[in-house]
């Protein structure tokens, strides 16, 4: 089974036929449960809601995975949402793809203006109610509005397996997102498209122990206007960014697309000690870190494009690192496949998009749509271009 691309999706037609199979599976779970309680397993209800009824629903569904590995729907009652189920393939276990789909859920919840997140769950089982715990649910008594739900679990008999409770959790946009920059070398190497990574210490208080591109916060100086860049190729990046929150950057559109560059051609120097030309960078992604996450960031990722004589200069000088190498983009994405190795989500749909274009030229061509990504809800991959 195929695991690449596990950001978080709003589910389309090919994922529908995957959804049940996902729950059933995931209810697999509930056979050890049945038994400690002595309990025919064949007698836990197993899905709730068929797919047809769940994209008929007024509500989401968001799906984690291309193809789907989990999925949490969400629906609508009398102005209130409820989770009404989360589930992920068991093949799929241990890669955090439930936490981040309730994280995703709830940063949907706060865009749509809702103050509130419900859900029913078992209060002992460990991947039901503990596991809500730790993402910010707390038990709250079962609201009127969700009289037909206790009724339905009660004519089930739920409670065999266990104390049926409602937990509640309100979405905060908070802390608010440091803005970053992001720098993804790329060169073609004797095996194929090639990029510069940085494997960053267990000790870290962000993405510990995660494979990342070059890069971190923008620095004060890097708004100064100080780096020499022409001005249509200020104009042509502020076009590019024009769907994200760049402005915020600059007082001027050409001001903050300076600053991006700024950062990226800084971050490079003391992390790789190499020097690149701010008119060769070319905007390629914006993601902005998940409500829930104790640090946030706005991140702006550009691709540098390296020369076969200019990528001997990359080299390790950052103390945020153990390690920092050129590896193949298809190298990347097997061991992360594997989980030899931990690539963030941003990190891991850029890394499919382009294992997936191959070479260089057409990475270089592509010139995708750049909208801000939140919550990591993405899109199927590789984007539409603007070219």
């Amino acid at each position: 089974m195929r695991l690449s691309c596990t950001a978080i999706r709003y589910a389309d037609a090919a994922d529908l036929p995957l959804i049940e199979a996902i729950e059933v599976a995931a209810d697999e779970r509930f056979v050890a449960v049945s038994e400690q309680a002595g309990i025919d397993p064949a007698l836990f209800p197993g899905i709730g809601a068929s797919v047809a009824e769940r994209v008929a629903a007024p509500g989401f569904l968001l799906v984690a995975g291309q193809p789907a590995l989990g999925f949490a729907h969400v629906v609508e009652i009398d102005g209130h949402l409820l989770l009404e189920q989360l589930s992920v393939t068991p093949a799929a276990g241990g890669l955090g793809l439930g936490a981040a789909l309730v994280r995703a859920a709830l940063g949907v919840a706060l865009d749509r203006g809702h103050e509130t997140v419900y859900l029913r769950t078992f209060a002992d089982v460990a991947w039901n109610g503990p596991f809500y715990r730790r993402l910010g649910f707390a038990e709250v008594p079962d609201p009127p509005w969700a009289a037909s739900l206790v009724a339905a679990e009660q004519g089930a008999r739920l409670a065999r397996w266990g104390r049926r409770i409602t937990m509640a959790a309100a979405p905060i946009d908070e802390p608010r997102p440091a803005p970053a920059v992001s720098v993804i070398p790329l060169r073609e190497g004797p095996e194929g498209l090639e990029t510069f990574v940085q494997h960053r210490v267990a000790t870290m208080d962000f993405a510990a122990g995660a494979v990342v591109f070059p890069g971190g916060r923008v620095d004060p100086l890097d708004r100064a206007g100080l780096l020499a860049v022409p001005d249509e190729v200020l104009d042509r990046h502020a076009e590019r960014w024009a769907a994200t929150n760049f402005r915020s950057l600059g007082a001027s559109a050409r001001g903050a697309a300076r600053t991006i560059l700024a950062a990226g051609v800084r971050e490079v120097r003391e992390e790789a000690a190499a020097e690149i030309d701010p008119a060769e960078l070319l905007p390629w992604d914006n993601w902005v870190t998940p409500i829930g996450s104790a640090r946030r960031f706005d991140v702006y990722f550009v691709l540098a494009p390296v020369s076969a004589h200019a990528a001997g200069a990359w080299r390790h000088t950052t103390t945020e690192a153990h390690d920092s190498h050129w590896i193949t983009v298809a190298s990347l994405a097997q061991r992360a496949e594997r989980r030899d190795l931990l690539l963030l989500p941003p990190t891991r749909a850029i890394v499919d998009e382009l294992a997936a274009l191959g070479v260089l030229s057409r990475v270089l061509a592509l010139a995708p749509r750049i909208r801000a990504t939140r919550h990591d809800i993405d899109v199927r991959r590789p984007r539409g271009g603007t070219r």
